[in-house]
């Protein structure tokens, strides 16, 4: 036989939570917009959004994790995977194509 428990288990703030929140239809068509563009679901779209703001607004520009231009410029060229290219002949310079 099944006992209902009457304790209240403790809220584990290790999971996700959820956000529920009604938004004029013209914030909605955007979120629309934005995730028919970027192939996303609006649920998707309106996380990342939300994301970078929070991101912005706090100062950290960069995710943890992401690496920076610099970063992957020094990487490169520390490998030698573009050391062929120091061989190459200058096919361009300034003066082709069209002026700006």
């Amino acid at each position: 036989m099944r006992v209902k428990s009457t304790e209240k288990k403790g809220t584990r703030t290790d999971r996700r939570k959820q956000v529920n929140m009604r938004v004029e239809p013209a914030l909605y068509q955007a979120l629309e917009t934005l995730a028919r563009q970027e192939r996303r679901t609006i649920p998707q779209t309106a996380l990342q959004l939300m994301e970078e703001a929070i991101r912005h607004r706090m100062g950290s520009g960069a995710i943890a994790d992401d690496t920076s231009g610099p970063e992957i410029a020094a990487l490169a060229t520390a490998g030698g995977a573009f050391d062929w290219l120091a061989k190459e002949p200058d096919l361009y310079d300034d003066t082709c194509g069209e002026p700006l």
